[in-house]
């Protein structure tokens, strides 16, 4: 099976080009990011980072010889959520309103291009878990999940980019794997243009004032095509990893998206106001810089999701798969909660 490497510079180059002339016009619309008590970066920042990925994804993809009959409802999906989320970064949505062009998204990927999660997998070595009628139900959650983890996610410069990628990478590989020709032409396109994106978002040979951000149609689109690959990967007769696989190669968005909301419902808390506590935004408080905190997160990325490789290689039962990531979830929650206690607690009086 041919990688086709010309396709992947070509997306590359477009997604470029795209950044180069879309720079002046978010700007010119006030399509920026301006600092605030929650965002630390120096000046504004054009929010065009999504717009041009997607322009890169979709010229490409369209270019490529992947039947289009198979995922023009991932492109029709992709289409409404990276509209929606520019014209969120532009002008702030309620959250309902978001949620509403989510589910429709999701809605198009699962009950109209019928990509579902129609089974859990074995995961307490009993039998296969199929949700049977809640299937549709099921996979419209687990996408409008995926796509607020990777946007929670997106908290320091190149944070949500670099988890993404290493993601995308993992299921590039199984999918290879599995020859998996769709799959693997989506993965390997979406990871061509989040390099040169992360080149921008991260200023890498540029100057911090040439710096982009994806904004929440980035995130959107990442999340939205991380969990179709997850989703096509995992299910029916000729899947490339079982279920519970899915879980820790998207382990670190995934565990601090729940741990989050339920950290918010546990101190009465509405689980979509946003706040400090994600586990970048806790280390960054206890004093770890950017860069520090970016080779952390990244590092916990990478093992997590070699952990998940290996699960799937090696023949690791899913019942072990999974108590090993509940394990995973359980350490995370606790030492993160404890985390913040320390450091929201008041000084000592003198």
């Amino acid at each position: 099976m041919n990688i086709p490497f010309t396709l992947l510079f070509v997306a590359s180059i477009i997604t470029i080009i795209a950044i180069s002339i879309l720079r002046p016009f978010a700007i010119s619309i006030n399509l920026t990011d301006v600092p605030n008590n929650r965002k630390k970066h120096q000046g504004v920042v054009p929010l065009i980072g999504g717009l041009a990925m997607f322009i890169g994804f979709l010229i490409s993809i369209l270019s490529s010889t992947v039947d289009l009959n198979g995922i023009k409802y991932f492109i029709l999906a992709s289409f409404i959520v990276v509209i929606v989320g520019s014209l969120d970064d532009h002008r702030d949505m309620s959250v309902g309103f978001r949620f509403l062009f989510q589910a429709t998204a999701a809605l198009i990927v699962s009950a109209v291009a019928g990509v579902n999660i129609e089974s859990l997998g074995d995961l307490l070595s009993r039998s296969e878990i199929y949700l049977n009628s809640w299937s549709v139900f099921f996979t419209v959650i687990a996408i409008i999940c995926a796509m607020n983890a990777v946007n929670m996610s997106d908290g320091i410069h190149g944070l949500a980019g670099s988890i993404s990628l290493i993601t995308l990478a993992s299921l590039a590989y199984l999918a290879y794997l599995n020859s998996n020709i769709q799959s693997l032409t989506i993965a390997l396109l979406m990871c061509s243009v989040i390099l040169p994106f992360l080149v921008e978002n991260l200023c890498i040979g540029r100057p911090k004032s040439k710096r982009i951000f994806m904004g929440d149609a980035g995130s959107m689109f990442l999340g939205l095509g991380i969990v179709w690959l997850l989703i096509d990967l995992s299910q029916g007769d000729l899947r490339a990893f079982s279920p519970v696989i899915a879980l820790w190669l998207f382990a670190l968005p995934l565990i601090d998206i729940i741990s989050i909301v339920l950290r918010r419902i546990i101190i009465g808390k509405s689980p979509f106001k946003p706040d400090l506590n994600h586990l970048h935004h806790i280390l960054i408080r206890m004093g770890f810089s950017n860069n520090l905190v970016l080779i952390i997160m990244i590092s916990l990325s990478l093992i997590m999701t070699i952990i998940g490789i290996f699960g799937a290689l090696s023949g690791i039962t899913e019942s072990k798969m999974f108590i090993g990531f509940i394990i995973v979830f359980l350490i995370y929650f606790f030492i993160s909660y404890l985390l913040i206690l320390k450091i929201d607690r008041p000084p000592n009086p003198v």
